[in-house]
């Protein structure tokens, strides 16, 4: 049985809401409907009683619910015991966004890690929904979120920001010329209501989990996107970008995201009181 479709069950048996449990899992309305109706399928048996505004786990519902939540947990201790079998005890795996470790996060993990004399890292690429996943099936220990997540059994912290200029290297432009303008987004890293009205709801010209790739599709091809303000000082000074005049500069908060009973709580604790920069763009 796809545990996706337990998880599903049980974060809408949770939210008794298809909505809330689609935002909380990252998922469209219409995935967590037609994931609930595969697994009534495949067990012969209707699992919530569905009444405007009132969804109620029937009586099967209420019969699966102990034993999803047991499946799941059972299987991320699995994995969690087949990953440290050839691991160091005290293995930290820590997961993120293409885009957060060419920010220099790693840089950040070498701090501490230089201070575990017996520490052990695994190091993980993945979107969103990917790495909440992985927390909770718990073949990750901690996550780094550029949104936080709402699930219940994830606890989130915030602990940096970054700050995001518009550039394009054409000079001189201004908010109202940039309906003519591509728009390069990296792993949708801004929100779209916070963006200019002539990008929101643009297809991208390029879309990418990268800010390297981005960063090099600008200067050779054009067009406009948001960029860390560290990294395009140089290129601002030398004249190979310019900023968007009139449009004001992002901030993105940076998350840190994490089981709240992850068995890796003192290495957690310890990174938590480490200041984060994430626009130190290691050589």
């Amino acid at each position: 049985m796809d545990t996706d479709l337990l998880r599903t069950f049980i974060e809408v048996s949770k939210t008794r809401h298809f909505g809330r449990a689609a935002e909380n899992l990252y998922l469209t309305q219409s995935a967590v409907s037609f994931r609930i109706r595969q697994l009534e399928q495949q067990l012969g048996v209707s699992l919530f009683a569905r009444h405007r505004n009132n969804i109620q786990l029937t009586q099967s519902g209420e019969h699966l619910l102990p034993y999803a939540e047991t499946i799941l947990q059972t299987l991320g201790r699995a994995k969690q015991a087949l990953i440290g079998d050839d691991a160091m005890p005290h293995q930290l795996a820590v997961g993120a966004p293409q885009a957060c470790w060419e920010m220099g996060l790693q840089c950040w993990l070498d701090d501490w890690f230089s201070e575990q004399p017996q520490g052990a890292m695994r190091l993980e690429t993945g979107n969103r929904e990917q790495l909440c996943r992985q927390l909770l099936e718990r073949s990750l220990d901690l996550a780094v979120l550029t949104e936080p997540s709402k699930i219940d059994e994830i606890t989130v912290s915030q602990v940096s920001e970054i700050h995001l200029n518009l550039v394009s290297r054409t000079p001189g432009l201004t908010a109202d010329v940039l309906a003519n303008q591509p728009w390069l987004d990296w792993s949708s890293n801004t929100v779209p209501s916070l963006i200019p009205v002539e990008l929101q709801n643009r297809i991208p010209a390029l879309q990418t989990g990268s800010i390297q790739q981005a960063l090099q599709h600008l200067l050779k091809h054009g067009g406009v996107t948001y960029l860390p303000q560290l990294l395009i000082s140089q290129y601002l000074e030398n004249e190979k970008l310019h900023l968007v005049a009139e449009v004001p500069a992002l901030v993105r908060p940076i998350y840190l995201a994490y089981r709240t009973d992850n068995e890796q709580q003192p290495h957690v604790a310890s990174l938590l009181k480490r200041p984060l920069r994430l626009d130190a763009f290691p050589v």
